[in-house]
């Protein structure tokens, strides 16, 4: 989703003045943890509360607002970036600076129901996910079959 970049600041502005901004899911880069619809609610965080497995909300160079899932720290020209990759994607996206983070995701509401990021099943399913990427494979392959029978 492209969004102008008088958007982000203002986004940016209500995280800082409420700590927290909640947000529809698009799209099913991250599903089945987060479906389309949902209600992610994301937090002002610091660099030292990120964790692998996280799911941070952060915007492109290209100017989209993306909330993927932490994979590992990478140096380039010997600065500190983030890689971050979709549950059911492929490919990483492009590493991400400091200034390109706006939160991490603190909850998610799916139909009444509130799935904390520190629940078992979500803290479970993130590691499931960073350490075996032929679930990726598979979920990519489903999305794919679900949506070619709805056409």
């Amino acid at each position: 989703m492209l969004f102008p970049k008088e958007s982000i600041q203002l986004l940016t502005r209500v995280m800082a003045k409420n700590g927290w901004i909640e947000l529809p899911a698009r799209g099913t880069s991250m599903y089945p943890f987060i479906k389309k619809g949902d209600i992610c609610r994301f937090s002002v965080t610091t660099v030292e509360s990120i964790k692998k497995g996280d799911v941070l909300l952060f915007r492109t160079l290209g100017g989209n607002l993306v909330a993927h899932r932490f994979c590992r720290m990478v140096t380039k020209n010997q600065q500190l970036y983030y890689l971050c990759k979709g549950d059911t994607n492929l490919k990483h996206d492009e590493a991400i600076g400091l200034d390109q983070l706006i939160g991490k995701l603190t909850w998610i509401e799916r139909k009444k129901r509130i799935i904390h990021t520190t629940d078992l099943f979500a803290h479970v399913w993130g590691r499931i996910i960073l350490t075996f990427p032929m679930i990726t494979l598979l979920l990519r392959f489903y999305l794919n079959r679900k949506e070619s029978f709805q056409v």
